[in-house]
Protein backbone atom coordinates (compact mmCIF):
# COMPACT_ATOMS: atom_id res chain seq x y z
CA UNK A 1 0.00 0.00 0.00
CA UNK A 2 1.61 3.57 -0.82
CA UNK A 3 0.43 6.43 1.22
CA UNK A 4 1.90 9.69 0.25
CA UNK A 5 4.05 11.92 2.74
CA UNK A 6 3.10 15.47 1.01
CA UNK A 7 5.11 17.04 3.68
CA UNK A 8 8.26 14.82 3.62
CA UNK A 9 7.88 14.96 -0.27
CA UNK A 10 7.95 10.90 -0.77
CA UNK A 11 5.38 8.12 -1.29
CA UNK A 12 6.02 4.97 1.38
CA UNK A 13 5.06 1.57 1.44
CA UNK A 14 2.48 1.74 4.65
CA UNK A 15 2.36 -1.42 7.58
CA UNK A 16 -0.54 -0.15 9.63
CA UNK A 17 0.58 -1.00 13.15
CA UNK A 18 4.40 -1.92 12.19
CA UNK A 19 7.55 0.47 13.57
CA UNK A 20 8.99 1.03 9.83
CA UNK A 21 7.54 1.42 6.42
CA UNK A 22 8.60 -1.45 3.28
CA UNK A 23 10.67 1.66 1.89
CA UNK A 24 9.97 4.75 0.62
CA UNK A 25 10.12 6.79 -3.26
CA UNK A 26 10.88 10.35 -3.25
CA UNK A 27 8.45 12.67 -4.93
CA UNK A 28 9.11 14.31 -8.68
CA UNK A 29 11.98 16.97 -7.59
CA UNK A 30 12.98 15.53 -5.32
CA UNK A 31 16.25 12.60 -4.41
CA UNK A 32 17.83 11.20 -1.24
CA UNK A 33 20.45 12.18 0.85
CA UNK A 34 22.24 9.44 3.05
CA UNK A 35 24.06 10.33 6.44
CA UNK A 36 25.91 8.55 8.47
CA UNK A 37 27.18 9.20 12.21
CA UNK A 38 30.98 8.65 12.38
CA UNK A 39 30.07 6.70 14.41
CA UNK A 40 26.82 5.55 16.31
CA UNK A 41 24.52 7.61 18.47
CA UNK A 42 22.51 6.39 21.18
CA UNK A 43 19.08 5.77 20.31
CA UNK A 44 17.10 8.77 21.28
CA UNK A 45 19.78 10.95 21.04
CA UNK A 46 20.41 9.57 17.52
CA UNK A 47 16.67 10.38 16.52
CA UNK A 48 17.01 13.82 17.47
CA UNK A 49 19.96 14.87 15.71
CA UNK A 50 18.84 13.44 12.48
CA UNK A 51 15.59 15.80 12.87
CA UNK A 52 18.28 18.29 13.80
CA UNK A 53 20.37 17.90 10.81
CA UNK A 54 17.23 17.79 8.74
CA UNK A 55 15.58 20.58 9.54
CA UNK A 56 18.61 22.45 9.70
CA UNK A 57 18.84 21.39 6.05
CA UNK A 58 16.13 23.29 5.27
CA UNK A 59 13.67 20.40 5.38
CA UNK A 60 10.79 19.32 7.17
CA UNK A 61 11.82 16.62 9.57
CA UNK A 62 8.77 14.10 8.10
CA UNK A 63 11.30 14.63 5.07
CA UNK A 64 13.04 11.57 7.15
CA UNK A 65 12.95 8.49 4.71
CA UNK A 66 14.59 5.73 6.86
CA UNK A 67 16.61 4.78 10.34
CA UNK A 68 19.72 2.23 9.72
CA UNK A 69 20.31 1.16 13.55
CA UNK A 70 22.40 -0.89 15.61
CA UNK A 71 21.39 -2.80 18.55
CA UNK A 72 24.22 -4.81 21.49
CA UNK A 73 22.71 -8.38 20.33
CA UNK A 74 19.30 -10.06 18.48
CA UNK A 75 16.33 -9.83 20.53
CA UNK A 76 13.76 -12.70 20.75
CA UNK A 77 10.96 -11.89 18.93
CA UNK A 78 8.79 -10.93 22.32
CA UNK A 79 12.06 -8.50 23.14
CA UNK A 80 11.78 -6.93 19.72
CA UNK A 81 8.12 -6.55 20.27
CA UNK A 82 9.29 -4.35 23.54
CA UNK A 83 11.81 -2.42 21.81
CA UNK A 84 9.67 -1.73 19.28
CA UNK A 85 7.07 -0.14 20.93
CA UNK A 86 9.47 3.09 22.67
CA UNK A 87 10.93 3.01 19.14
CA UNK A 88 7.63 4.07 18.18
CA UNK A 89 6.96 6.25 20.82
CA UNK A 90 10.12 7.97 20.38
CA UNK A 91 9.12 8.51 16.68
CA UNK A 92 5.83 9.78 17.63
CA UNK A 93 7.21 12.27 19.95
CA UNK A 94 9.12 14.03 16.80
CA UNK A 95 6.06 14.20 14.51
CA UNK A 96 7.32 11.51 12.03
CA UNK A 97 3.81 9.96 11.87
CA UNK A 98 1.52 9.87 8.45
CA UNK A 99 -2.15 8.93 9.00
CA UNK A 100 -1.35 6.74 11.95
CA UNK A 101 1.75 4.92 10.60
CA UNK A 102 5.85 4.98 10.42
CA UNK A 103 6.70 6.49 7.12
CA UNK A 104 10.30 5.72 7.66
CA UNK A 105 11.93 2.48 6.25
CA UNK A 106 14.34 0.75 8.84
CA UNK A 107 17.62 -2.03 8.89
CA UNK A 108 18.08 -2.80 12.49
CA UNK A 109 21.15 -5.18 12.79
CA UNK A 110 23.35 -6.05 15.67
CA UNK A 111 27.46 -6.18 14.92
CA UNK A 112 29.23 -9.15 14.95
CA UNK A 113 32.10 -7.25 16.80
CA UNK A 114 32.65 -4.33 18.98
CA UNK A 115 29.17 -3.93 19.15
CA UNK A 116 27.48 -0.97 20.25
CA UNK A 117 26.10 -0.75 24.34
CA UNK A 118 22.81 0.17 23.11
CA UNK A 119 20.48 0.71 20.85
CA UNK A 120 21.91 3.30 18.19
CA UNK A 121 21.34 5.28 14.93
CA UNK A 122 24.10 4.29 12.78
CA UNK A 123 22.54 6.63 9.78
CA UNK A 124 19.81 7.94 8.32
CA UNK A 125 18.12 8.72 5.13
CA UNK A 126 15.76 11.96 4.04
CA UNK A 127 14.64 14.03 1.02
CA UNK A 128 15.57 16.98 -0.47
CA UNK A 129 15.82 18.79 -3.74
CA UNK A 130 17.79 17.01 -6.63
CA UNK A 131 17.07 16.39 -10.21
CA UNK A 132 19.16 13.18 -10.80
CA UNK A 133 18.03 10.65 -14.03
CA UNK A 134 17.50 8.16 -11.43
CA UNK A 135 14.09 8.28 -9.07
CA UNK A 136 15.35 8.23 -5.20
CA UNK A 137 14.17 5.57 -3.27
CA UNK A 138 15.55 3.70 -0.25
CA UNK A 139 14.17 0.03 1.12
CA UNK A 140 13.97 -1.70 4.63
CA UNK A 141 15.74 -4.20 5.56
CA UNK A 142 14.67 -7.49 4.48
CA UNK A 143 15.56 -11.00 5.94
CA UNK A 144 14.81 -14.38 4.84
CA UNK A 145 11.54 -16.07 5.00
CA UNK A 146 12.83 -19.08 6.83
CA UNK A 147 15.75 -20.41 7.59
CA UNK A 148 17.73 -22.65 5.17
CA UNK A 149 20.31 -23.26 2.83
CA UNK A 150 22.65 -19.65 2.12
CA UNK A 151 21.64 -19.39 -1.38
CA UNK A 152 18.02 -20.41 -1.02
CA UNK A 153 17.57 -17.46 2.10
CA UNK A 154 19.20 -15.26 -0.73
CA UNK A 155 16.85 -16.03 -3.44
CA UNK A 156 14.09 -15.44 -1.03
CA UNK A 157 15.45 -11.78 -0.10
CA UNK A 158 15.82 -11.00 -3.46
CA UNK A 159 12.53 -11.66 -4.01
CA UNK A 160 11.02 -9.65 -1.33
CA UNK A 161 12.99 -7.17 -2.73
CA UNK A 162 11.85 -6.96 -6.03
CA UNK A 163 8.52 -7.33 -4.98
CA UNK A 164 9.10 -3.85 -3.39
CA UNK A 165 10.66 -2.63 -6.08
CA UNK A 166 8.22 -3.00 -8.42
CA UNK A 167 5.32 -1.80 -5.85
CA UNK A 168 7.31 1.72 -5.78
CA UNK A 169 7.50 1.85 -9.09
CA UNK A 170 11.42 1.08 -9.45
CA UNK A 171 13.98 -1.10 -10.24
CA UNK A 172 17.29 -2.64 -9.16
CA UNK A 173 18.89 -0.69 -11.96
CA UNK A 174 18.12 2.55 -10.37
CA UNK A 175 20.06 1.41 -6.81
CA UNK A 176 23.27 3.24 -6.01
CA UNK A 177 24.04 1.12 -2.53
CA UNK A 178 23.23 -2.47 -2.10
CA UNK A 179 24.19 -3.63 1.97
CA UNK A 180 24.28 -7.48 3.17
CA UNK A 181 23.93 -8.08 7.04
CA UNK A 182 25.16 -11.66 8.18
CA UNK A 183 27.51 -14.30 9.04
CA UNK A 184 26.74 -17.11 6.49
CA UNK A 185 29.99 -17.92 4.11
CA UNK A 186 28.19 -16.42 1.16
CA UNK A 187 31.41 -15.10 -0.48
CA UNK A 188 30.94 -17.36 -4.16
CA UNK A 189 27.07 -17.12 -4.02
CA UNK A 190 26.69 -13.36 -3.88
CA UNK A 191 27.25 -12.96 -7.97
CA UNK A 192 24.90 -15.11 -9.07
CA UNK A 193 22.50 -15.38 -6.39
CA UNK A 194 22.38 -11.82 -5.73
CA UNK A 195 24.54 -9.07 -7.99
CA UNK A 196 23.59 -10.95 -11.45
CA UNK A 197 19.83 -10.20 -10.47
CA UNK A 198 20.46 -6.78 -9.56
CA UNK A 199 21.58 -6.41 -13.49
CA UNK A 200 24.30 -3.73 -12.82
CA UNK A 201 24.59 -4.49 -9.15
CA UNK A 202 27.30 -6.44 -10.63
CA UNK A 203 29.33 -3.58 -11.49
CA UNK A 204 27.76 -1.82 -8.24
CA UNK A 205 29.19 -4.51 -6.29
CA UNK A 206 27.98 -4.38 -2.51
CA UNK A 207 29.00 -3.41 1.24
CA UNK A 208 28.82 -6.17 3.83
CA UNK A 209 28.23 -5.68 7.32
CA UNK A 210 29.73 -8.22 9.85
CA UNK A 211 26.26 -8.45 11.47
CA UNK A 212 23.00 -10.35 12.53
CA UNK A 213 19.37 -9.30 11.93
CA UNK A 214 17.37 -8.06 14.69
CA UNK A 215 15.86 -11.28 15.39
CA UNK A 216 17.95 -14.11 16.84
CA UNK A 217 16.24 -16.43 14.35
CA UNK A 218 16.99 -14.78 11.40
CA UNK A 219 20.34 -15.16 9.42
CA UNK A 220 20.55 -13.02 6.51
CA UNK A 221 19.19 -9.52 5.66
CA UNK A 222 19.78 -6.85 2.70
CA UNK A 223 18.62 -3.32 2.21
CA UNK A 224 19.21 -1.41 -1.47
CA UNK A 225 19.11 2.32 -2.11
CA UNK A 226 19.40 4.77 -4.46
CA UNK A 227 20.68 8.50 -2.95
CA UNK A 228 22.14 10.75 -4.56
CA UNK A 229 24.00 12.52 -1.78
CA UNK A 230 26.44 10.32 0.57
CA UNK A 231 27.03 12.56 4.25
CA UNK A 232 29.38 11.28 7.05
CA UNK A 233 28.07 13.73 10.10
CA UNK A 234 30.40 14.64 13.16
CA UNK A 235 29.44 13.32 16.45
Amino acid sequence: MLVHNPVGGYRFLGAPGQPYSGGAVADAGLDIVHARFEKPVPLESGLKAAAKHVTGAGRPALAITGFELRIPVPLTRSTFGTFNVGYIAQLKALGLEVEGMMPAARTNVSPAEHSVPEPSVHAFTYTAPGARDRTAFVLAGVAEEKPGEAGAMLDSIVMQLAARLDEIGRSFDDATAIQLYGLEDVQGLLVDRVLKKLRHGVVLGLHWYPSLPPIDDLRLEIDVRSAGTELVLPV
